[in-house]
Order: C-alpha cells, then sequence, then structure tokens
C-alpha cells in the first residue's frame, strides 16, 4: 500500500474518532474490543488505472468498508441504532470529502464516496453490525 493510501485510511479512521459518534474505531477488525459502539476500518484494495493526462500517473481508488457495530436487546432498536450511527459516520466522513488534499475528484470517480448499508449476517445478539463502503480517489506516481 502507498504512503499516500495509507495516510488516507487513517484519515478515515482519525475522521470517525473525532467525531465522537463511536466509542472506539479502527484500523482492521478488533474482535477484542467491549467498546459499544464502535466502528472497525477495513481495506478492501486500491484499483489503479493509467491516468489519460500523465503517461507515469496512475488514477488511484480506494476502497475501504466501514462496519459499525452495536448492542441492543431490541432488534428493532439495535436495527435504529446502526443505521443513525451509520448516517452520522457516512456525513462526518464527506464533510472534508478531499482527506486533507489527498483525494480529488477524476475521471473514476468523486474524491470521497459512500455505499449502501448493508447488515452483516454473521453477528450475533444482542450484536448488530451494518457495513458501508467507502471509495476514496487520488492520483499516484507510485506502484500500489
Amino acid at each position: 500500500m502507498s504512503s499516500k493510501a495509507r495516510d488516507i485510511l487513517t484519515n478515515i479512521r482519525d475522521t470517525l474518532r473525532v467525531s465522537d459518534i463511536f466509542a472506539d474505531v479502527t484500523i482492521g477488525p478488533d474482535s477484542d474490543s467491549a467498546q459499544i459502539p464502535r466502528a472497525e476500518v477495513n481495506l478492501i484494495g486500491v484499483d489503479e488505472s493509467p491516468a489519460n493526462d500523465r503517461p507515469t500517473g496512475k488514477f488511484c481508488t480506494l476502497r475501504a468498508k466501514v462496519c459499525v457495530h452495536v448492542q441492543c436487546h431490541k432488534p428493532s432498536n439495535a436495527f435504529a441504532r446502526a443505521l443513525d450511527l451509520a448516517a452520522s459516520a457516512c456525513e462526518a466522513l464527506l464533510t472534508d470529502r478531499f482527506r486533507n488534499d489527498d483525494c480529488r475528484d477524476l475521471p473514476t470517480g468523486k474524491a470521497t464516496e459512500t455505499g449502501p448499508l448493508k447488515i452483516e449476517p454473521k453477528v450475533k445478539k444482542p450484536y448488530l453490525a451494518v457495513t458501508f463502503e467507502i471509495r476514496c480517489n487520488f492520483e499516484s506516481e507510485e506502484a500500489q
């Protein structure tokens, strides 16, 4: 992973931490954490395509999954709480969609975009987890 991709991933984590939405935010899964609500930022990958304006440059898309964990003994309350937290997380992440000028709008997509919410099926009651994808587009001279 390039240093710019690492910086973007760290920025996503730090943005969620300072938003005061979650008790804990980590990069990567943290199955030992007892803090709820929490968020995990998991790198899916970095896609590259040749930049159409520079022969040595690359357009890159960092793809990550944000997993929001909640606990509630009533399933309807857990679902509503998880949706609220995920919506707040998306809003916080889109406040600075340029990720401190590391990202920009490119032909491959907007600087930062979020995807639809999905329920993680393998989480046992009274816990619930919802995820959404975040995509950040940037230019690079480095190979990923």
